[in-house]
């Protein structure tokens, strides 16, 4: 017999329905073939119906809730107690200046053509979001001035002027290795560098240095490494006479490695396969840059450091009045971090010692409790125990509505085209004295 294979759309339709039909009366599914049954009584299978469809919206709402935590909270902590074998990241120390600790002797000589111009470079200096600003009162000559970051730059002192006899992990160091003087978002400040991370076999795990005399306060910021610049609004850790000793303690998180599976929105922090890492801190000014500039499209003298057009006098209402609300942010902190606690400052008699009071007894661990094989294993579980659902159903949908309506239009239509007709038994006789058995046959 000579098959047919280009079928037509009715064709195929006509077996579709057959082949529903046949699949709700044959598969496997809780209660699905009693309420399709039509030998059944009806009351039957109304009830048939309803404690499937019943199952049908458990399922769907218990995945829901699973696929919920999922999404939102896949991610569980814990501790670690091997803290031996660890490095520890240093603390980045800044060290900032005020307006009385810069030179002013280094201000342009034009700003002394002018009575009392000094005031000007001071209210600058001093600027913070929420704090107002007379521009208004400034000579002319200044209003459209946009080189103060500059000029603060060349008054702030030297850090090889200001900080001597630096000792790290026991080891004496060059002051001028150790610090650098920085523009940042909280004023001109000596930043440390080359900081080589703490062992636990270290003779010290303390910074030591001295600062040569000073009649104001300083503050001092402390950072993750790799930090440009603490916020704008961040309060400093200490701001205190010198010489001054400060022990902090540290806490310190890792992430394992299947974490990197899962979305930046699960995880809710930056990996290091993240091609745009960026630590929190870095991120938050970004952000806050990023807004300054749109409204007022250029940005303060101490948030200038990224090559954006500094505003001058006469900008920084603009700048005053602009949402700076970095809370809206989409930042996030790295997987893996420290954070650092002052748990204790106090006078000192020569030496500025910042030090780790103690190694931690103990590492926070981010893992995932939740993955991908569990979201399958739980969806599966649920599926089987109200529905008796498994991945041989899915295969047995796919196949009765692929290749096997394809396959019985195929015969169906080609049975049709040759006029063939199948016998089908339908009673047996039972059997007589002295007769044979007969069959009735029934042609269809």
């Amino acid at each position: 017999m000579k098959y047919k294979y280009n079928l037509s759309l009715k064709e195929l339709h006509s077996s579709l329905k057959c082949r529903t039909r046949e699949y709700l009366l044959e598969n496997t599914l809780h209660g699905v073939p009693y309420f399709v049954d039509p030998t059944r009584p009806k009351w039957e299978r109304l009830i048939w119906f309803f404690l499937t469809f019943a199952s049908i919206l458990a399922i769907a709402a218990i995945i829901a809730i699973i696929l919920g935590k999922f999404e939102t909270d896949p991610t569980i902590t814990g501790l670690d107690i091997m803290t031996e074998h660890i490095n520890i990241e240093f603390p980045q120390v800044f060290i900032c200046f005020d307006w009385f600790h810069l030179n002013h002797s280094d201000v342009p000589e034009i700003t002394f053509r002018v009575q009392n111009e000094m005031y000007i470079y001071e209210e600058l200096y001093n600027w913070t979001f929420g704090k107002t600003i007379d521009s208004q009162s400034f000579p002319a000559i200044y209003k459209n001035r946009n080189d103060f970051r500059r000029t603060f730059e060349t008054m702030g002192p030297d850090c090889d002027s200001l900080i001597s006899n630096c000792v790290y992990r026991g080891i004496n160091k060059s002051c001028n290795a150790l610090f650098t003087k920085v523009s940042t978002a909280v004023g001109i400040c000596c930043k440390t560098r080359n900081l080589e991370p703490l062992r636990i076999i270290d003779p010290s795990w303390s910074l030591e240095f001295e600062i040569f005399g000073t009649n104001f306060p300083l503050r001092v910021y402390y950072t993750e490494q790799n930090v440009r610049s603490p916020k704008p609004d961040e309060r400093p850790v200490v701001k205190a006479y010198f010489p001054i000793d400060v022990q902090f303690i540290v806490h310190i998180t890792y992430t394992t490695p299947d974490i990197r599976y899962l979305s930046l929105g699960q995880r809710k922090c930056y990996s290091k396969q993240d091609i745009n890492l960026v630590n929190s801190n870095d991120c938050e000014i970004n952000c806050f840059i990023d807004k300054l500039f749109k409204e007022c499209k250029c940005l303060p003298w101490f948030l200038s450091f990224n090559r954006k057009a500094e505003c001058p006098p006469s900008k920084y209402s603009c700048l005053y009045h602009v949402n700076t609300d970095v809370t809206q942010c989409d930042c996030w902190l790295s997987c893996d971090h420290a954070s650092y606690n002052v748990m204790q400052i106090q006078s000192s008699k020569s030496t500025n010692r910042i030090t780790l009071r103690n190694w931690p007894t103990a590492l926070y661990r981010r893992e995932m409790r939740f993955g991908y094989l569990d979201l399958l294993v739980s969806f599966g579980g649920i599926a089987g125990l109200f529905l008796g659902y498994s991945l041989i159903v899915s295969i047995e949908i796919g196949y009765y509505f692929t290749l096997r309506t394809y396959c019985g239009a195929v015969v169906q239509s080609s049975r049709e085209q040759h006029r063939i007709v199948t016998i089908h038994v339908v009673e047996k006789v039972p059997r007589k004295v002295d007769v044979n058995q007969i069959y009735y046959p029934y042609v269809d």
